[in-house]
């Protein structure tokens, strides 16, 4: 199911998969500020999302 948009609608915020807060860009879901956070604080955390990253951009290769 799809909302509906205004048409002069050029891009809404999207949920962090981590955090929940509304961000305008995400990389595999996360938001910049988690992304910073699991950099600092969460290495474990960091690794794997690094891993997600890797095979969403492979999954894209031809």
């Amino acid at each position: 199911m799809v909302a509906e948009v205004a048409d002069d609608v050029i891009a809404e915020p999207v949920p962090c998969v981590r955090c929940s807060s509304g961000a305008l860009l995400t990389i595999v879901g996360r938001c910049a500020d988690c992304i910073a956070d699991m950099g600092l604080n969460h290495p474990g955390e960091r690794e794997a999302w690094r891993a997600e990253v890797t095979a969403a951009i492979e999954g894209r290769s031809g």
